[in-house]
């Protein structure tokens, strides 16, 4: 009986599907069929043990063929249902499990754990695997931190988000954001151009100008540079020394092809002179061969490219990417057009790169946009942390993509306030608790089972800045 569940794995062998439509899932009488049998089944404590009529009959071959030709109309009702068979099939549970895993990859696993989906899952949830790494399993991160805080953190500090507020927030960093923003409206997210330039007259001011030694003081680093014309093309015009890192061979050329050609235009004076240096660390090394006195330029304004990701530890790592879109942790509830390639690269640490490869003994502003993988690095640049050795950051905060890497939320907002940090959000009003700032991103709305989803960026001030 049952012969034909054998070719599962088939649902899981497919092309990627374009993103779903919300609201147009799980549509039609087959579906809407299975959705009240297995609902049924879950209230009945028999029918979790033996098939129940109504289930016996969905899964007789004919029918069961056009659920796994149409699995992609409704993910989510068909890990309900292998979850269902791992229940009444004990003898391939373990099998079932692994296929439930799978499928769990096409849905985000913060809106699964967070019972935003009404299919029931029958408890099981917790036995499957949500992190993966380039196809393969992959550890949840945590959120404990290892250290101790800095010990001139001010005691105490009260775990909340603030709003930030332009001219008030901040000293310096929000006059910037005054005079940047004049009499226009507020703004969403630092990822704009205006947030860009609040970040360089900052960084043109006398005060931190006075603070800003090249010798001493990484300026700007950023996580997951892409092509170069936003962040880094904004340090350089400010005169920082920028620090980036991008692991994709292919978002290194775009570098090369657009960053002097944006720097040209910025300057008025057609493509810009070569304001950056690409520098290669080998997949399962932690800095690069060439030393750094023989290409550090004390002129202002340079940025130097990593060819590596920051992350937890020193590594080399298969990364899945997307045409422009790439991720450490895998993300298949975001599947677009069938052209995914896996890449081999290097993985590294901030504190190895500042420790032991530059002259540098602080940061004065850190930028992380690396798709769900912020906790990663900023566990591996946790000495600096402890420390009380980077002065900002400006961070990415979107929820469903760390659900994917299985970092919490609410335990990554923790962890830099164990370190000191007070972060302003630029889509509040008032002071929220962690948990209460956090709940708003954990709705249908915010984090829907498969799509993108609503994100922000958080800026930091580390209070224990040396």
């Amino acid at each position: 009986m049952y012969q034909h569940l054998h070719c599962l794995p088939s649902f899981f062998c497919r092309e990627p599907r374009p993103l779903r439509v919300a609201g147009r899932s799980c549509q039609g009488e087959r579906w809407e069929r299975l959705h009240g049998s297995l609902l049924e089944a879950s209230r009945n404590e028999e029918f979790l043990r033996d098939f129940s009529p109504a289930m016996f009959e969905l899964t007789q071959y004919e029918i069961f063929e056009w659920f796994k030709a149409n699995y992609r109309d409704c993910v989510e009702g068909l890990l309900s249902m292998v979850l269902y068979l791992s229940l009444v099939m004990e003898e391939r549970r373990a099998s079932l499990l692994d296929l439930a895993s799978r499928a769990a990859r096409e849905l985000n696993p913060l809106a699964l754990r967070s019972g935003q989906s009404s299919w029931p899952f029958f408890g099981l949830l917790g036995q499957l695997q949500l992190v993966w790494q380039g196809g393969q399993h992959a550890a949840p991160l945590l959120t404990d931190p290892w250290r101790l805080p800095p010990g001139n953190c001010p005691k105490p500090l009260p775990p909340v988000l603030h709003p930030f507020r332009k001219g008030e927030t901040l000293g310096n960093l929000g006059a910037a954001w005054g005079w940047s923003q004049g009499r226009g409206s507020g703004m969403k997210t630092f990822s704009s151009s205006r947030g860009f330039n609040i970040w360089a007259s900052w960084l043109t001011t006398d005060k931190a100008q006075n603070v800003l030694t090249p010798d001493l003081t990484v300026e700007l680093t950023t996580l997951g540079v892409f092509d170069g014309t936003d962040w880094s093309l904004m340090g350089i015009l400010a005169g920082a020394t920028v620090l980036g890192f991008e692991p994709l061979a292919e978002n290194r050329k775009l570098i090369s092809d657009r960053l002097p050609v944006r720097l040209g235009e910025q300057r008025q004076h057609g493509r810009g002179e070569e304001a950056h240096t690409f520098l290669q660390i080998e997949p399962g090394e932690s800095v690069p061969r060439e030393d750094w006195t023989t290409i550090f330029r004390r002129s202002s304004g340079h940025s130097y490219i990593m060819a590596a990701a920051l992350g937890e530890r020193v590594r080399s790592l298969n990364m899945t990417t997307r045409y422009d879109y790439s991720s450490i942790s895998d993300q298949g509830y975001l599947t677009g057009p069938p052209n995914m390639e896996v890449e081999e690269i290097a993985m590294t640490t901030l504190d190895e790169i500042i420790y032991t490869y530059l002259p540098f003994d602080h940061v004065e502003l850190l930028k992380l946009d690396v798709e769900g993988y912020e906790m990663g690095a900023l566990r591996g640049a946790e000495g600096l942390l402890a420390s009380g050795r980077i002065r900002f950051l400006v961070m990415e905060f979107h929820p469903g993509m760390l659900g994917s890497s299985g970092t919490d939320p609410e335990g990554l907002l923790h962890f830099l306030h164990h370190y000191c940090f007070r972060c302003f959000s630029l889509k509040i009003e008032q002071a929220q608790s962690f948990s209460h700032f956090v709940a708003r991103y954990v709705t249908p709305e915010a984090t829907p089972l498969q799509g993108l989803g609503q994100l922000e960026d958080l800026v930091c001030e580390n209070l224990a800045f040396k």
